[in-house]
């Protein structure tokens, strides 16, 4: 009996670390993706702060997709070569730095520049997550950790609504992001206490090398309707619960900011949900990946539109409301089945380009798409006659309006893509 005891006391304080590490690195996800969602939270304040306007905000965002993107190449071999805990460190204190920085900022270049930083370092963060669920768990357990190390993301993106808003409110957003960053030093603190020492790498990978197989990748047609599929999922949504989702509720229904982060609430409680649940229905539709991509992308497309502004204004809050629920369902879906044909075309081998691939192109496209999302509902709501003096409000129906259309144009590549892949995914 002494024996085992022995025995399992030690296996028992391996495993409690095992959760302990892999808790800071969730806190560290959660963060970044509040990061990635948080300007529709501090819209007009930030406006009225940098006496900017819609391009401003549009910068704001972008600036964060282009830091996203620039990570992403070399995301999986930093892991791979440097390990986990050295990459997590690292991407956490770009993300706190960068963070105060932006809470400091007293002008557009150097709020560009610290969204810029967070961006470089939160990229870095869920490939580290995943590979340290790989390490430290089963096979049995890495399915169910994998997928609540996603949902901890969505809480991330919770906190950024409702909650954020009521803060920034409150207290301001300059001092909402310091107080980001001090969570954010105090988790670096905590990781490297908790995460365990980086085992000596023998990868013989070479960023040459991954972007020779990247680019190799890139020849198949099949991996460009892929990369084509997310990209459009990607920008569309974050687009719409990122950046000018509570902006939009606000002024439909001329409430205030906290009120309006109530449907994207239940936008980022269904993404959770639906990336759990229906995660499960992905695995039945593997055989028609194809075509299950294309009826999501066209619910996705019908909710979008429902969205209208003068469609809200007839029917309501509540309406909207269950509209944004239906849709984080919908988004939260989405994912697995493009995870799965990322895995089909690219094989285990090279899933980490393919990973790198989609997400470079998502964060490409949406870094492009957010000025000229930001200049074309302006120029829109000037033209209509009801904004002509510009001012924390000069956003319109008309606007609003036109920013539903960009983000259904937006959603085309998500059919086309996959009718790209569909002969490959029924040879794989």
């Amino acid at each position: 009996m002494s024996g085992q005891q022995a025995i399992l006391t030690p296996t028992s304080r391996l495993v409690d670390r095992a959760y302990l590490a892999w808790g800071t690195v969730a806190v560290a996800y959660a963060i970044a993706f509040l990061q990635r969602v948080s300007p529709q939270s501090m819209n007009l304040p930030f406006i009225h702060d940098f006496d900017t306007d819609a391009a401003g905000v549009a910068m704001l965002a972008s600036s964060y997709f282009w830091g996203y993107t620039l990570m992403q190449i070399p995301a999986g071999l930093l892991v791979d070569r440097y390990g986990v805990k050295r990459v997590v460190l690292a991407s956490m204190m770009a993300s706190s730095l960068g963070s105060a920085a932006f809470a400091l900022a007293p002008n557009l270049l150097d709020v560009f520049a610290a969204r810029l930083i967070v961006a470089c370092g939160d990229a870095l963060v869920f490939t580290a997550l995943l590979k340290l669920v790989a390490q430290s768990f089963s096979d049995e357990r890495f399915g169910v950790m994998s997928g609540i190390s996603q949902v901890s993301g969505y809480v991330g993106g919770v906190i950024a609504t409702t909650p954020l808003a009521a803060a920034v409110t409150g207290f301001g957003w300059r001092a909402c992001f310091l107080l980001i960053a001090c969570i954010g030093l105090a988790n670096l603190a905590f990781a490297k206490l908790a995460l365990k020492p980086d085992p000596a790498s023998h990868s013989n990978k070479t960023l040459a090398g991954v972007i020779r197989a990247a680019r190799h990748s890139l020849s198949h047609v099949a991996n460009w309707g892929c990369a084509m599929t997310f990209a459009s999922h990607f920008a569309v949504v974050t687009t719409l619960s990122g950046v000018w989702g509570i902006p939009m509720v606000a002024h439909v229904f001329n409430i205030s900011p906290t009120a309006a982060g109530t449907p994207l609430l239940a936008f980022m409680i269904g993404n959770a949900i639906g990336s759990i649940f229906l995660g499960h229905v992905a695995d039945r539709a593997a055989a028609a990946l194809d075509g299950a991509l294309i009826r999501i992308c066209v619910l996705r497309m019908i909710l979008v539109a429902m969205l209208l502004p003068a469609i809200a204004h007839t029917l309501g809050l509540v309406y909207v409301t269950i509209v944004f629920t239906a849709l984080g369902l919908v988004a939260g879906g989405t994912v697995p089945l493009v995870l799965k044909c990322v895995k089909k075309l690219y094989t285990t081998d090279l899933i980490g380009v393919g990973a790198s691939v989609n997400t470079t192109a998502a964060g490409i496209f949406a870094g492009i798409a957010q000025p000229v999302i930001g200049y074309a509902m302006l120029s829109v709501s000037h033209a209509s006659g009801t904004d002509a003096v510009r001012n924390t409000a000069a956003i319109g129906d008309a606007g609003y309006g036109m920013l539903i259309v960009i983000l259904l144009l937006m959603s085309l590549p998500g059919i086309a893509g996959p009718l790209l892949m569909r002969n490959k995914l029924i040879i794989a």
